[in-house]
């Protein structure tokens, strides 16, 4: 964290009277001159020493003996960044900065240095009413009246009511350093679970609006991609973030008495004229903040008051969608039976509507929603996410298969078992050797030269572009028929992406592997076309081979759309993503480390597997896998002492990996395999995906509730 230092050493130093002459008069521990003075004056009911104190020891803190100032933001903003590690006012989006922007905010700040142009008049910028002076506050730019609430006494209560009475425009003042920039005393007299000082604050004309947004307040993975703009008071945040903070309560008091459940302090908010549907830094609402909370009750009241469903956040999610982002099943629930239009109802037999606009992934214009419930829940690969695959949820998932998926899986499915034949069926019936130039006997082969000596004819390199035998005949129309489905496949890929977007398409690609491989396969068959044109066999060859082992994976994409394979495919699936992957990373770290202990002794030698680097990670490969018996043997053409360091070596290896490290490889893959076996829903998940990837292939008027009845697919 590039601010630790910074923030821990003003922390440290809060309410020590060394560090600031603030803390004389009040300070963290429950001391202070002005405290004493408040005890006796509480305990004597004379409170005349006490205001004269207040008003002599005050009032030199205070800009215009407590009648205030406007300060400009961009001082505020320059202070609160003084306290990061990263120094200098930065603008950024999503963590990278705009070049223009930076140039601004240079030149405006070396016209404020240099006395040659003048000082930028306020007036010029945005300000803030504040009464204590900026320049005589607390190690993190506190006040006396954030002190006061945080000791949080009724001796302190009282003495934070007398300074009000005599400086009544300090009710307004913030925290301007970076830990806690922005909180007020209302902010405080909340957390402190305090309705009368709140309500006291509040008829004394506390801002119900204030708005914090200091380090403290930020969620954790968020913290370091803050930066400044000076064109609002506020800290720039990177988008991307999943909202988890100890205090990550919003920005205002609304949200502050919402998340602790001061139901008393969010109806005098709300009295006063709090706004639930304000939004902070991250774009959330009050509605918001109490879903990534889960907090059902708040959420009812600020529903009756007047918070909005229909507001989005920054990462374009209403209060719905956030929930179905975060796994918060209950409130999502709870959402939408809040949000349903009950059609009638028959004892315990209810008939209702559910607004689609938040839930489909398609929505009523016929754009992909990635921001869905449908689509959010589905992605998704956590447990919490899977149990909250029912409800609507299904019922959609249910209708769209039934609509307009199930036809098209099924007639993917034929067409690719009929493409897949044909692949082979071409493949396997190409000759590997120009037939012409080594048999005598031509008379089968129609179109061989008959002229000239046999023994001195050359190999035609340019011979699959011959019919030498009808068999050739029907293989070049097959091939002709593959190049052209291959094409109509990238074609229809490609109208994806012009249809859905870059986004979208490759999200279903990382959804579908298998789908991704036969595209290549497709490419790869594409890209036949001019080694055959050159009369490069060799290469078509090669080219061939990859193909048809890109295109027969695609299987496993339809198979996941039957329950009794389906399970299967997923657990591959998970084995390959998760187990194999680990196992892999170490497994080649012993790999390449025994290999090349093994290598040195060989290295002067004429062995043929040991006496290349890359020989030995093959046999050392073979031997993990249990063929060791013949490589075994080469160790005793070696000469002392190498011969018995071999062996050793040999036995380790053996141990280590052949035995230890396989045997934990079959163990995750079982532990995978019963996992997956137990979760009923897993195999469900898998079905929706296949499910979510067709409906996007129809065109939007068909994918919409509304729509009419055309489509276009990829076969």
């Amino acid at each position: 964290m590039g601010n630790t230092a910074v923030v821990a050493s003003g922390v440290k130093n809060q309410g020590n009277a060394k560090a600031s002459k603030l803390y004389q008069l009040v300070d963290l521990k429950g001391g202070g001159e002005l405290v004493e003075l408040a005890k006796h004056a509480i305990w004597s009911k004379n409170f005349t020493e006490l205001d004269e104190r207040i008003q002599k020891d005050v009032a030199p803190f205070l800009y215009n003996n407590g009648e205030g100032e406007y300060i400009s933001i961009v001082d505020l903003v320059k202070i609160r960044n003084a306290d990061r590690a990263k120094t200098g006012i930065r603008a950024s989006k999503d963590k990278r900065r705009s070049a223009e922007e930076q140039a601004r905010i240079d030149s405006i700040m070396m016209m404020e240095q240099d006395p040659s142009n003048g000082m930028i008049s306020k007036q010029d910028h945005k300000s803030r009413f504040q009464c204590w002076d900026l320049q005589k506050r607390g190690t993190v730019g506190d006040t006396i009246l954030h002190l006061c609430l945080l000791n949080a006494t009724q001796v302190h209560a009282d003495l934070a009511k007398r300074l009000l009475h005599f400086f009544p425009k300090m009710i307004n003042d913030i925290y301007v350093g970076e830990e806690y920039y922005g909180e007020s005393i209302l902010h405080l007299a909340i957390v402190n679970e305090d309705p009368a000082m709140v309500k006291f604050l509040l008829d004394k004309g506390a801002d119900v609006n204030a708005r914090v947004c200091g380090n403290f307040f930020t969620p954790d993975d968020q913290k370091e991609s803050r930066s400044d703009s000076l064109d609002h008071e506020w800290v720039n945040v990177c988008k991307e973030t999943n909202y988890e903070g100890n205090v990550y309560w919003g920005d205002y008091p609304l949200s502050f008495a919402a998340c602790l459940q001061q139901e008393e302090c969010v109806r005098l908010l709300l009295a006063k004229g709090a706004d639930p549907n304000m939004q902070d830094s991250n774009g959330n609402t009050c509605m918001h903040i109490l879903v990534i909370r889960n907090n059902i009750e708040m959420f009812d009241l600020l529903y009756s008051q007047g918070g909005r469903l229909d507001i989005k956040n920054r990462q374009n999610l209403t209060p719905l969608t956030l929930a179905a982002k975060l796994a918060r099943k209950d409130i999502y629930d709870h959402i939408l039976e809040m949000v349903r239009e009950v059609y009638w109802m028959y004892g315990n037999v209810t008939s209702a509507g559910y607004p689609l606009s938040d839930v489909d992934s398609i929505s009523r214009s016929g754009e992909i929603n990635m921001d869905s419930a449908l689509y959010l829940i589905v992605k998704e690969k956590s447990d919490s996410h899977l149990e909250m695959m029912d409800g609507v949820i299904v019922k959609l998932l249910q209708e769209k298969w039934r609509t307009f998926v199930r036809y098209r899986f099924y007639r993917r499915f034929l067409l690719f078992i009929l493409y897949f034949i044909l692949f082979l069926i071409a493949f396997s019936m190409r000759p590997g050797v120009d037939l012409c130039s080594f048999r005598n006997d031509t008379s089968s082969l129609q179109y061989c030269d008959q002229y000239g000596p046999i023994q001195n004819r050359t190999s035609n390199p340019c011979y699959l572009l011959k019919p030498y035998r009808n068999e050739d005949i029907v293989r070049l129309v097959l091939e002709v028929i593959v190049l052209i489905s291959a094409m109509v496949y990238i074609y229809l890929a490609m109208r994806e992406v012009y249809h859905q977007g870059f986004r979208v398409f490759f999200s279903t690609l990382t959804g579908a592997p298998a789908k991704t491989l036969f595209l290549v396969s497709c490419l790869l068959v594409i890209a036949m076309l001019p080694g055959r044109a050159t009369c490069a066999h060799d290469f078509e060859d090669v080219i061939g081979v990859l193909a048809v082992l890109c295109t027969a994976p695609y299987f496993l994409f339809f198979c996941r759309g039957f329950r009794m394979v389906g399970p299967s495919v997923v657990m591959i699936y998970n084995m390959i993503h998760k187990d194999l992957l680990q196992f892999f990373i170490i497994y080649v770290v012993f790999i390449i480390g025994f290999s090349q202990a093994i290598y040195i002794p060989f290295r002067d030698t004429e062995n043929p597997v040991f006496s290349d680097p890359l020989e030995t990670i093959l046999g050392i490969f073979s031997m993990s896998v249990g063929d060791f018996e013949d490589l075994y043997g080469y160790f005793s053409e070696l000469s002392s002492p190498f011969q018995g360091i071999c062996k050793a070596i040999f036995c380790v290896y053996m141990i280590m990996v052949t035995i230890l490290l396989v045997n934990m490889l079959i163990a995750m893959m079982g532990r995978t395999y019963e996992m997956v076996t137990n979760s009923q829903k897993e195999w469900f998940r898998q079905w929706a995906n296949i499910v979510l990837v067709l409906s996007y292939l129809c065109c939007p008027p068909l994918s919409s509730p509304s729509g009419p009845t055309s489509c276009w697919s990829c076969l």
